[in-house]
């Protein structure tokens, strides 16, 4: 799934985490960006996603898991070419 053009600021506040001492992967910031990032993907509210496990890089492209009603999900971001961002959400493999 490709987010529009606003949605390059959340792989990029992701990437901040790894370059600034200003975001930690446990500000309220990254984890609102990450839960909205996920719910399309869990089909859960934003509010009703935990985040967990956040694995950033400076290029922007991260790993979290979101977990939702019993149910956990690896999420992944990746800032491609041309500020195109996209993500996706799978259930964490047993």
């Amino acid at each position: 799934m490709h987010a529009s053009r606003p949605g390059i600021l959340i792989p990029m506040a992701i990437a901040a985490v790894t370059v600034t001492a200003c975001v930690t992967p446990n500000s309220p910031m990254v984890t609102k960006a990450l839960q909205t990032i996920s719910a399309g993907h869990t089909g859960c509210l934003p509010e009703d996603n935990q985040i967990s496990n956040l694995n950033a890089a400076a290029d922007g492209s991260g790993t979290w898991n979101a977990t939702c009603k019993g149910k956990a999900y690896l999420c992944s971001s990746f800032l491609g070419v041309g500020s195109s961002a996209s993500y996706s959400c799978a259930p964490v493999a047993q």
